[in-house]
């Protein structure tokens, strides 16, 4: 098996620690050959290797990519900031070819997922520490001189070829020697460089324990994980019946469509919190109802902060309470609060209609629902959730984005709810 081995030198550009990469190289061999021993790579190699495996390795691998590419980005450090494309870069790959071959509904691998998500757990406990963050994205960055060995056999597991394994094809050695340079070209001492050799040793450590939890595996450890749905959602409650799961999706589905507001400001990212936050909702519904209420209105705290009006939660709540029928008694209480703050302020619905008409006959850029959405974000400014009202605002009254009339129409409507909400 080859994982991450480099035949050739790259010249020294610093002069405190020649060759990092070297020393990364030397300190995490011991981990390179107990790789090889692996059942899972003997296995990937004589065939054998089941492709519910693979799936949970690629699974594991994005959750993996995704925590290092966000702690490398927020790095205080610039120069190891300035690494973070290498990580994030390779998210795509792995997107696609979960798309291709990892169907939600697929179960996972349970025990090898828990190591993953370990994994990246320690990563971000790390990220007071640059230069940890450098020794993990060693470890997977050099895993692709071995995946372009390896992808023909991951090929022949799953039974088409991969993009992520080896993408750097033919182009393989000149990329790992320019990214060895980078890593050489970082100018720091020598306690830095063993900080960056024991965070790489600690991620083969965990690799090897996703891929020997990988292969061979207990039939009883299979379970559908959110992963599945989102590799950056963490491990929150997840459906385990494949329709409720279906479920689940389709109302996801249906919320990203009845707000394009959230495909034009969240993108790609954003629909899969969608899909996951969906899971999580139809999970709720097993719950006592006082156990979901206070889960929703931590959900709610949490999303409105960040751009989104609770409207949507609501919406999505009572798409899947439609399909669920008697089984959603869990959410009503929730629903029930919802409509008594819009109760407790007449004149809250007829102060949208107009800026609804106004918005229509703005010309430029024009989003739907739009003056729902800052109501909504009014209301739950006023139900206590600082800070919601200013987030969503300043996204629908950004001029590079928005012409004067639509802006004057949103802050008329902002201005409007605020005088309501004075008079009650």
């Amino acid at each position: 098996m080859h994982w991450a081995h480099e035949e050739n030198a790259v010249p020294c550009r610093h002069q405190d620690v020649p060759h990092l990469h070297e020393l990364l190289r030397e300190k995490t061999r011991a981990g390179h050959e107990r790789l090889e021993e692996l059942p899972f790579f003997r296995a990937l190699d004589d065939g054998s290797l089941p492709a519910l495996a693979v799936v949970t390795w690629l699974r594991s691998l994005a959750l993996v990519h995704a925590v290092l590419a966000r702690a490398l980005a927020a790095c205080g450090d610039p120069a190891v900031a300035a690494l973070a494309p290498w990580a994030a870069d390779k998210l795509p790959l792995l997107v696609a070819d979960l798309a291709a071959h990892g169907n939600e509904t697929v179960p996972t691998i349970g025990p090898a997922i828990e190591q993953a998500l370990a994994c990246g757990s320690e990563i971000v406990a790390r990220d007071d520490q640059p230069l940890a963050l450098v020794g993990a994205l060693y470890v997977l960055e050099g895993s692709q001189k071995g995946g372009a060995v390896l992808a023909g056999a991951y090929a022949r597991c799953v039974g088409a070829p991969l993009a992520y394994f080896g993408c750097h094809g033919t182009d393989t050695a000149r990329v790992w020697r320019e990214f060895a340079a980078t890593l050489d070209a970082l100018a720091i001492d020598a306690a830095g460089a063993e900080r960056a050799a024991t965070a790489a040793v600690r991620c083969f450590e965990a690799i090897e324990r996703i891929c020997a939890a990988l292969h061979p595996f207990d039939e009883a450890s299979l379970v559908h994980h959110i992963a599945a749905i989102n590799f950056e959602a963490g491990d929150h409650a997840m459906p385990q019946d494949p329709q409720e799961i279906a479920l689940a999706l389709r109302a996801g589905h249906a919320a990203w469509i009845a707000f394009p507001y959230l495909e034009q400001r969240f993108g790609e990212r954003g629909k899969r919190f969608t899909r996951s936050d969906s899971c999580w909702l139809v999970a709720l519904a097993s719950m006592p109802a006082s156990s979901a209420t206070k889960s929703l209105r931590w959900l709610r705290a949490v999303l409105a902060p960040r751009g989104l009006p609770t409207v949507i939660l609501e919406s999505h709540l009572r798409a899947i309470a439609g399909e669920l029928a008697q089984r959603s008694a869990a959410y009503q209480p929730f629903l029930d609060a919802l409509e008594a703050e819009r109760v407790a302020l007449p004149g809250w619905a007829a102060a949208i209609a107009p800026t609804e008409a106004a918005l229509a006959s703005c010309p430029g850029c024009a989003v739907p629902s739009a003056a729902h959405l800052v109501a909504s974000a009014w209301l739950d400014e006023r139900a206590g959730i600082t800070g919601a009202l200013a987030v969503t605002r300043s996204w629908f009254v950004d001029p590079a984005r928005f012409s004067g009339p639509w802006i004057a129409a949103i802050d008329g409507l902002v201005a409007r709810l605020d005088e309501l909400g004075r008079a009650c």
